[in-house]
């Protein structure tokens, strides 16, 4: 359950079988993604890791990336990986704040304007631990869950 002032990055994936028996996976709110599995398992995790590219790829171009959709029509969720989610947080907040954002943040960090371009950047080498102090200094926690969620 969602609390009004958090985010579960949990979106609905869709599975059809196709005319080889495969199952394809795609999400409402990813138009762009498209992949399939053999079975239930692999579609999810093939999901799991085309999400995370998707939101990546996103965020690289700059572009929003959207809060999930209900699961309304959808049996199953996937998640991008943690330090993704973590990204997209962070990117929210410095688009909010506007210009000036990144050399905010560095000084809330007591780090370089490097520092935070690597937080920021999907292919940024920033470490857990700093992404994680960086939620904190702008009032965010990080709450990394591993959730089975049941078919409707």
């Amino acid at each position: 359950m969602q609390e009004a002032n958090s985010i579960v990055f949990a979106y609905p994936i869709s599975l059809v079988p196709d005319e080889d028996g495969r199952l394809l996976a795609t999400s409402v709110d990813f138009p762009e993604l498209a992949t399939d599995g053999a079975d239930v398992g692999e579609a999810l995790a093939n999901a799991s890791d085309a999400l995370d590219l998707v939101i990546r790829e996103r965020l690289r171009r700059g572009e929003a990336v959207p809060d999930p959709s209900p699961r309304q029509g959808a049996d199953f969720s996937a998640c991008p990986e943690h330090v993704t989610a973590y990204r997209v947080a962070l990117s929210r907040w410095a688009a909010s704040r506007g210009r000036g954002a990144q050399r905010e943040l560095a000084q809330l960090l007591s780090k370089g304007e490097t520092h935070v371009r690597r937080l920021l950047s999907p292919e940024g080498g920033a470490s857990m631990k700093s992404l994680v102090q960086a939620l904190a200094v702008i009032g965010l926690r990080a709450e990394p869950t591993i959730a089975v969620l049941r078919r409707r």
